[in-house]
């Protein structure tokens, strides 16, 4: 990702291309991006996202999200809701953990935050929202300048990337190892939450799973895919429906 895209209002923003493919191809770069909420950002910085090619934005976030966090975009920017959650339910809102009481079970031990992570990203491969918000990200990721994004940018945009990723024909351990870089961007914004935690009597090491991205969070999503339909290649065709002209569009596009 170009130098004029470091904006620090954005978190977890980067180039989702520049990797390898397994049969020695390449990733393009400049053509794709992932990030965490762009609602922070100010007129300057909307236009620079603009001018640096970004032409379409999807929104990956519920309603709730979306209203109490509203993206700044360029007037001219295309936005798309792609709600990962839209029924709600599977992490739809991870803040409510630490105020509904329905949903603290989740934080009563570290390995109970990372089942609860865990479940979310199954649910990205067995619920009929998750299908059709990625199906129609693949689509839109079909043309070149389209950023994608969450919240933090790392679990609902997470899975979107490694999707993209395999489609092209990154291997797994490149894969992960882009997913984890999550951790490095997120640091900062981890260290504030950590910091309100314990400000309202809340263990850091009950909140760290949810703040971060972990290798079993990915793998929960890859197993799951293989335990629903067998094997990757009919995830995409059957949970996604994706045709084979739609899958050669991204590998015209992104591959050289």
């Amino acid at each position: 990702m170009g130098e004029s895209l470091d904006i620090r209002s954005v978190p977890n923003l980067r180039d989702v291309g520049g990797l390898a493919t397994a049969d020695g191809r390449k990733v393009r770069t400049g053509l794709a991006f992932r990030s965490g909420a762009l609602d922070r950002l100010d007129e300057h910085e909307s236009r620079r996202l603009y001018e640096a090619g970004i032409r379409t934005v999807c929104d990956m976030r519920t309603a709730t999200e979306r209203a109490e966090q509203p993206d700044r975009l360029a007037d001219d920017t295309t936005y798309l809701v792609l709600d990962v959650q839209r029924s709600g339910g599977h992490g739809a809102d991870i803040a409510a953990l630490f105020t509904s009481p329905a949903a603290a079970e989740a934080l009563r031990s570290p390995e109970a935050a990372e089942a609860f992570l865990v479940k979310v990203y199954r649910a990205f491969i067995t619920t009929q929202d998750a299908h059709e918000a990625y199906a129609d990200l693949m689509r839109a990721l079909a043309r070149p300048g389209t950023l994608f994004h969450c919240t933090a940018g790392k679990d609902r945009t997470g899975w979107g990337a490694a999707l993209l990723l395999t489609l092209l024909g990154v291997d797994r351990e490149n894969v992960l190892a882009d997913y984890l870089a999550s951790n490095d961007h997120l640091a900062a914004m981890a260290g504030v939450v950590y910091d309100l935690a314990a400000q309202h009597g809340i263990d850091r090491e009950l909140v760290r799973p949810l703040m971060e991205v972990r290798e079993v969070y990915l793998n929960a999503a890859f197993d799951q895919v293989n335990t629903t339909y067998g094997d990757f290649s009919t995830y995409v065709r059957q949970a996604l429906q994706l045709t084979e002209p739609d899958l050669q569009a991204l590998r015209d596009l992104y591959l050289h």
